[in-house]
């Protein structure tokens, strides 16, 4: 059993957590957290610069259990050091919180406590207080911020008191009606991050209940089994059904996220995503044209990378993400059929050639788990249509094209990487630039290349084709609207394919693209507008509703 301080703490989290009001459950934990007396919260140790990094309790000694969880994603998981300092944030929270509630010091023997028929599982109670709790702090906060420092890591050591955001500290008491940046009435809560954001900090909590349960002798019988699962069956090809499906076991933390009165990661439904508008996206002749300034050989990485930006629509972000594992690189690169051939049938990391069902295959990408709202896999398309508005014939590369590119790039990459004295990182996509020649290229440098280019590309035009107010995001836009337009791809499948967590944000960015019908005169005119102005009623209907029940 629980020593008896945990057990006490552990039976008032249940009695909070049991409460029927979703408003009565967050004033129940607002008036504990506002009740504490604290000596300080967690913070994070980092040294600019290298590779060091620790999560320091309170008294300032070293904690050991999430600092290694921070090495093992860092040396063994090779993640970059900004990814596992952003682990690192999410880690300190449910840290603080566990220490409020006393339950780290007895987390070891969380298996005996008893649990009643159709009752909930102790560790689904604490993650889903660890959600509330996230609702009740405020974003950004900083402690002490009107000090002038370089770091308020230390500073969160000296706090007395529980942060909490204005939602919290009135108790629930602030007006629960806003209206949106685009003028729409909405219901709001108690939450200041965005909505979604809570599922991958929930996530983070649960990788290091699992790291600490498989790693750890003292937490070796934490039972996990009472996290919520679900099976995700990864489709390949979402929109071709080419390459078949692939099922998995994850944690279910939207599910989590969502129990606790939030929506899932990636945003929800209550995500209000801005509209791009016609002139936010350049046409696919600028693209073609932007595309043949890139050398096929010389600057073959720079052509893998846009390629992927344009055909398969990852974020910038992500293609900077993606790895392969060295060993499966053939080492017979200088042999150019043997060599490609090689390349789809042991090339593994993020990117690998998959043949499932005794079809031909495709080149697949994994966005991989920094993500977690957005992970998916992401195969290459290789169908054919007539542009609607050109009437040419237009089609995304094949896969064997797209093998011939990605050889080339391999060359390129091998020779920047000889100037680069560590081993291979495994980061395919790597930097021309003198001070960092040969090490990962960063999501800054994808931007920086589009804008040489698009600097380029002007001056070569003479000023005639501008593009220099886009961005390398632009061919995630652009990706998009060609499955829209052109392809006549049903949203809902444009939606995962861009990892979208909602149709709803798909269809709000995109409000201005959506075909109303097959018939060409009716190209570009939206459909959904109807179903916008009905929602934006219903919405104020609830809140009118809410005002007469107030009076």
């Amino acid at each position: 059993m629980l020593g008896r301080g945990g057990e006490c703490v552990y039976k008032e989290l249940l009695s909070i957590a049991q409460l029927m009001g979703e408003t009565m459950r967050l004033v129940g934990y607002a008036r504990y957290y506002k009740s504490l007396n604290i000596d300080g919260l967690h913070y994070i140790h980092q040294v600019e610069g290298t590779q060091v990094i620790a999560i320091v309790k309170p008294n300032h000694s070293t904690h050991h259990e999430a600092t290694t969880f921070l090495m093992n994603l860092l040396l063994t998981e090779k993640l970059k050091m900004n990814t596992v300092t952003w682990h690192a944030q999410n880690l300190k929270k449910f840290l603080d919180y566990m220490m409020f509630w006393r339950l780290e010091e007895d987390f070891e023997h969380i298996h005996n406590i008893e649990v009643k028929a159709g009752g909930p599982y102790p560790i689904e109670v604490i993650l889903l207080g660890f959600a509330d709790y996230l609702r009740c702090i405020p974003k950004g906060y900083k402690p002490f911020e009107d000090l002038k420092v370089a770091t308020h890591g230390i500073h969160w050591s000296m706090l007395k008191n529980i942060p909490l955001n204005k939602h919290a500290m009135a108790e629930g008491k602030l007006s629960t009606v806003i209206r949106s940046s685009h003028n729409d009435l909405k219901k709001t809560n108690w939450c200041e991050y965005p909505s979604g954001a809570l599922a991958p900090i929930i996530y983070t909590a649960c990788a290091y209940l699992k790291f600490l349960r498989d790693r750890t002798t003292r937490f070796k019988y934490l039972p996990l089994e009472q996290v919520p699962r679900k099976e995700i069956r990864d489709n390949h090809s979402l929109i071709a059904g080419t390459a078949g499906s692939r099922v998995r076991i994850v944690f279910d933390v939207e599910n989590i996220a969502r129990d606790s009165g939030t929506a899932g990661p990636g945003g929800g439904k209550s995500r209000q995503a801005s509209p791009i508008n016609h002139d936010k996206v350049f046409s696919e002749t600028e693209a073609d044209m932007f595309f043949e300034l890139i050398d096929p050989y010389e600057n073959a990485l720079d052509l893998l990378l846009f390629a992927i930006l344009r055909y398969f629509g990852l974020r910038p972000g992500e293609a900077a993400e993606i790895r392969i594992e060295p060993s499966t690189i053939p080492s017979n690169l200088n042999v150019y059929h043997t060599a490609r051939e090689e390349l789809t049938e042991s090339l593994s990391g993020n990117l690998q050639f998959v043949k499932e069902r005794g079809l031909r295959g495709n080149w697949v990408i994994d966005t991989g788990w920094k993500t977690k709202a957005s992970c998916r896999d992401v195969a290459l398309i290789t169908h054919k249509t007539i542009d609607p508005f050109s009437r040419k014939n237009i089609r995304f590369p094949t896969q064997e094209e797209f093998t011939d590119l990605l050889y080339w790039a391999l060359l390129q990459r091998r020779e920047l990487l000889s100037y680069y004295t560590s081993e291979d990182h495994g980061y395919l996509f790597v930097s021309e630039s003198n001070n960092s020649k040969g090490k990962p290229l960063s999501k800054k440098g994808v931007y920086s290349k589009y804008n040489n280019l698009a600097d380029d590309l002007f001056q070569r035009t003479g000023g005639s084709v501008d593009l220099r107010s886009y961005y390398p995001h632009t061919f995630r836009h652009l990706f998009a609207t060609s499955l829209l337009l052109r392809y006549r791809r049903p949203i809902e499948e444009i939606s995962k394919w861009l990892g979208h967590s909602s149709v709803v944000i798909t269809r709000d960015t995109y409000i201005h693209w959506i075909p109303e019908s097959n018939n060409d005169t009716e190209k570009g005119k939206v459909d959904h507008l109807g179903r916008v102005f009905m929602r934006q009623a219903e919405i104020s209907e609830g809140i009118h509703a809410h005002e007469e029940d107030s009076e």
